[in-house]
């Protein structure tokens, strides 16, 4: 059975990086599979294959890339299952260990921190309406929680941030960050009582394909950033 997870890191540049995964385990933990890296300053996917091993609920992996049909670029992660608890969702965190094996460069001398995230309900894939988007991968009935929203809490706003219920903003590290609006939204937002994080309700039943979209006006009173609208809605929000 197909996998299918997003990974997070921000490269040294301060660029946040989405690796979109679709993976298959063997029965002795044998890891394979396909990568798209999806940049958050362009959107653009770079291509990748993924090989590793799971073993002792640890999980190394290495993220190999063709650079231009000749040489190749490949990088180390080791990653863990997290100890918290998370929301519809699980992740695995870690460090990713420089940029490896590029033929006459040097490996980059500092670990960064990598989270790779898994939501039953979800995959990546191309939005109709706004580049990419998160797509339901199974039917969801109406009620039921699609997604719980994870990552850095502070006070700062962004163009991909969600409100918490204490007047707080998360910036998601996993599918979330990929939610599009919809003046005719798919899914509402429910706090978590105990994190006050929001999490993805499904507001009628859902196929699969169909994307997973919310209101952003309903949770941010002044959008911190500006965009065209293209979802179906005969009246447009923003």
């Amino acid at each position: 059975m197909t996998v299918h997870l997003i990974g997070f890191h921000a490269a040294a540049d301060g660029v946040r990086l989405y690796d979109r995964m679709a993976l298959v385990m063997d029965g002795e933990g044998r890891v394979s599979g396909t990568l798209d890296r999806i940049a958050e300053r362009d959107g653009v996917a770079r291509a990748g294959a993924v090989r590793g091993l799971w073993a002792g609920g640890r999980l190394a992996l290495m993220l190999e890339f063709a650079e231009d049909g000749t040489t190749a670029s490949a990088t180390g992660v080791m990653l863990d299952l997290a100890p918290e608890t998370r929301s519809h969702g699980a992740a695995l965190v870690g460090r990713i260990a420089g940029q490896g094996a590029r033929p006459g460069g040097a490996a980059g001398a500092q670990a960064q921190p990598y989270v790779l995230a898994h939501a039953p309900a979800v995959r990546l894939d191309r939005s109709s309406t706004h580049g990419w988007g998160s797509v339901l991968d199974c039917a969801v009935k109406q009620g039921e929680t699609v997604l719980g929203i994870h990552g850095p809490v502070g006070p700062r706003q962004t163009p991909y941030s969600f409100s918490t219920d204490d007047g707080l903003h998360v910036e998601p590290t996993g599918y979330g960050h990929f939610v599009n609006h919809a003046c005719e939204p798919s899914c509402e937002i429910v706090y978590d009582d105990a994190t006050a994080l929001p999490t993805l309700v499904a507001l009628r039943d859902l196929a699969a394909g169909d994307e997973v979209t919310f209101d952003y006006t309903q949770t941010e009173g002044d959008l911190a950033g500006s965009f065209v609208c293209r979802c179906p809605a005969r009246l447009h929000k923003v």
